[in-house]
């Protein structure tokens, strides 16, 4: 049964995605596809249409011919149908990219049927059980993606100690690193290691490696790096020290290689050499900077802005190996340390992908939930709960950028959400990594004029735009549309109108351009660009629902 249902979950997103990258008439009986690679048209009964793609269908896919007949298509027919239809569309891959496609699809499937048959967890009480509940709850993952689950390099023991959608939990490990090898850059105050763990740490060091500095690393990493010849070598110099696992257990969020403690003010976003959806999960040198220089500019602007019930959560510094010494495995060893506000706070944040997907019990999504909390879910109610979320997410992280040039990767998967009551309370971004600035009105002389923080101002724009938009608002819009009495249109209603009170050009351009960015997940993975992803442009709802 559970097999069925990852099947399905993946057919949802194929389809789509096809219908956004390649095209499609979608109506409120069908979707319907021309073929190139075969006969006839690609065909899947709607049974929930959305303004934005965000589309629900039934059970079955056909191919149907000139004359109407129609084929079934099963599941694995389907996914070979899309490949050989990229293919057949002259997108640009390396050769086996077909072949290679089915097989990450079949990997995606895998997982999620394996994260869809584990036990029920008992139901969160605590702010920081709500917090963890929602960051390991992901189970089906990003709505336009062929292969939103899939994971290379984890065994199937390994999968289940250290996937968040199974609920996992372990020790760090350590390292101490001699201060000749050491490359690191602070740039807020807060502690990195817990003070447990540096008296351990320091107990079990010789006298002579009193100034070593301590490096975490996710355990699964530990064992991979010990098989790397260049680090063996520096463990047998006694310049790197396997100091095996100490702390506390920290819990995995839903990035996977991102960890937390509830009790400690630093969360650490740790490398991975494993091919998590599209590439592997490293940190190099220049994301590291990139995260180092977007908290500078963070820290800053942060100073000269009032904006009530939203905050960001910087990465404070990053420490790693130095290049110099191993290379590209500086990149394997790097730390992000990020900033946990929430340690004692009260504060129950919880991660907005997760509040947003669908639940296998056939209820509607978390935030539903959180919604009719706040009020009876009329169409009213729904509209004034939304306008209210617009004035701590939108409102901000539009501010920010208008008047500081920074552009947040604010994606479901980058913000988490604090109601009280049901009502939206506090919005919070994280991962400065993906943050963009404008290099033409970044303030000054916070960062160098080479640091890979800085874009032209109309790609840190266009990338504000998706995040923000196209991937964060639409699935919120679509969620609020498909399940309360509220439709898409007059949720995009409600954007556009409180977009009529915001000052400034980016304001007045989101309400006229008839475009969005959207990231074309299915062309990009075909043609494995996980690092440079190909766009599309879809319709503007913003300025669609005035027309």
């Amino acid at each position: 049964m559970k097999d069925v249902l990852a099947r399905a979950a993946a057919r949802q997103r194929m389809l789509n995605a096809l219908a956004r990258e390649i095209g499609g008439e979608v109506s409120n009986e069908a979707l319907r596809v021309p073929l190139r690679a075969a006969d006839g048209v690609l065909r899947a009964e709607v049974r929930y249409r959305s303004e934005f793609g965000h589309h629900s269908y039934g059970p079955e896919v056909f191919r149907e011919l000139v004359d109407g007949s129609r084929i079934p298509v099963d599941h694995d027919e389907f996914v070979a149908l899309i490949a050989g239809e990229l293919a057949e569309r002259g997108v640009e891959a390396p050769a086996g990219a077909a072949e290679e496609f089915s097989r990450q699809v079949a990997n995606s499937v895998a997982r999620t049927a394996r994260y869809l048959s584990r036990e029920q967890r008992p139901t969160p009480v605590t702010p920081e059980e709500l917090t963890r509940h929602a960051e390991q709850s992901l189970l089906l993952g990003h709505p336009f993606h062929p292969t939103p689950k899939s994971a290379e390099g984890f065994s199937d023991d390994e999968l289940a100690r250290y996937a968040p959608e199974l609920g996992a939990s372990f020790q760090l490990h350590h390292w101490a690193v001699a201060p000749d090898l050491l490359l690191e850059d602070r740039v807020a105050d807060g502690p990195w290691i817990p003070a447990e763990v540096e008296e351990k740490a320091r107990a079990a060091l010789h006298a002579d490696q009193s100034d070593y500095e301590l490096l975490p690393v996710h355990p699964w990493q530990a064992a991979y790096l010990l098989r790397q010849p260049q680090v063996s070598a520096l463990v047998d110099a006694g310049r790197l020290v396997p100091l095996g696992p100490l702390g506390a257990e920290v819990y995995a969020t839903s990035s996977v290689r991102t960890v937390c403690d509830p009790d400690f003010e630093t969360a650490w976003k740790l490398p991975l050499h494993v091919r998590i959806t599209n590439f592997v999960r490293n940190n190099p040198v220049e994301h590291l900077r990139r995260a180092a220089d977007a908290g500078r500019l963070v820290g800053d602007a942060a100073n000269r802005w009032q904006h009530g019930g939203f905050e960001v959560l910087p990465e404070t510094g990053y420490r790693t190996v130095d290049p110099d010494v191993v290379g590209d495995l500086a990149a394997d060893f790097a730390v992000l340390f990020r900033r946990n506000s929430f340690t004692g706070s009260g504060t129950a944040p919880q991660v907005l992908a997760a509040l947003l997907e669908d639940r296998l019990d056939g209820r509607a999504p978390v935030l539903v939930d959180l919604v009719a909390e706040a009020g009876p879910l009329s169409p009213g109610h729904v509209a004034d709960w939304f306008l209210k979320y617009l004035r701590i997410s939108l409102g901000p992280v539009l501010a920010v950028f208008t008047d500081h040039g920074i552009s947040f990767e604010a994606h479901v998967q980058n913000t988490l959400l604090h109601v009280e009551d049901g009502w939206p309370r506090w919005f919070f971004v994280r991962d400065m990594e993906g943050t963009s600035a404008s290099r033409d009105r970044a303030r000054a002389g916070i960062v160098p004029p080479d640091s890979p923080v800085l874009y032209d101002d109309a790609e840190a724009w266009m990338r504000l735009r998706y995040h923000l938009v196209t991937n964060h608002l639409g699935h919120l819009v679509a969620v609020l549309g498909r399940c309360t009495p509220a439709s898409e249109r007059q949720l995009w209603s409600v954007v556009r109108d409180f977009l009529h009170q915001c000052p400034g050009r980016y304001a007045a351009e989101l309400l006229a351009t008839p475009v969005l960015p959207a990231k074309a997940n299915l062309l990009s993975r075909f043609a494995e660009r996980g690092e440079r992803p190909l766009y599309v442009d879809v319709p503007n709802p913003i300025r669609e629902v005035n027309r």
